[in-house]
């Protein structure tokens, strides 16, 4: 009357015509919708380096003059090697990663680099001897344009930049 073919469901159907054939219940209809998948962003920035000053000082209030350009893959972000500026030209958070490497000051018992947005110092770090390095992080948030960008000595005299190979370093990376 019915064969192992008429009930697709069985286990143990050893007939010729369906060869053990079950059929699988259609997929269950997800409750949540579909995701498109987005790229991941690209991390765009600028790297700069200190590595040969001819100058061998930074005097007071005066920018640190970068002399290698290492990488620059940001929009908008060029920077002038004469003035130690950096042109920003897009609004958006930047986060900055400096240190300065210092043989000695005079007579300045604590050194200090500020990073200057357009004249007004937005961070600044320090170091309470008279030689060293110097280090300092911040997140800018630039929101008018052009913008410039500058790592300011305010040890209050000049500073003597170290002899070693590496004399300083800026990173600055678009995060938004």
């Amino acid at each position: 009357m019915f064969g192992c073919c008429n009930n697709f469901f069985s286990s143990s159907c050893r007939c010729n015509c369906c060869a053990g054939y079950r059929p699988t219940p259609p997929p269950m209809p997800s409750p949540f919708p579909p995701v498109t998948p987005t790229p991941a962003p690209q991390l765009r920035g600028m790297q700069l380096s200190l590595v040969g000053s001819s100058a061998g000082s930074v005097a007071s209030g005066a920018s640190v003059a970068f002399d290698t350009v290492d990488c620059n893959n940001a929009l908008g972000v060029t920077y002038n090697a004469g003035s130690g500026q950096i042109a920003i030209g897009r609004t958006g958070t930047y986060l900055v990663n400096w240190w300065v490497a210092v043989e000695n000051a005079q007579t300045a018992e604590t050194l200090a680099f500020a990073l200057s947005l357009n004249g007004t110092d937005v961070a600044t770090s320090y170091s309470d001897t008279g030689g060293g390095q110097v280090y300092g992080t911040a997140i800018v948030n630039v929101t008018s344009i052009p913008a410039t960008l500058t790592l300011v000595n305010r040890s209050g005299e000049a500073v003597t930049l170290a002899t070693a190979g590496g004399q300083g370093s800026l990173t600055l990376t678009q995060l938004a």
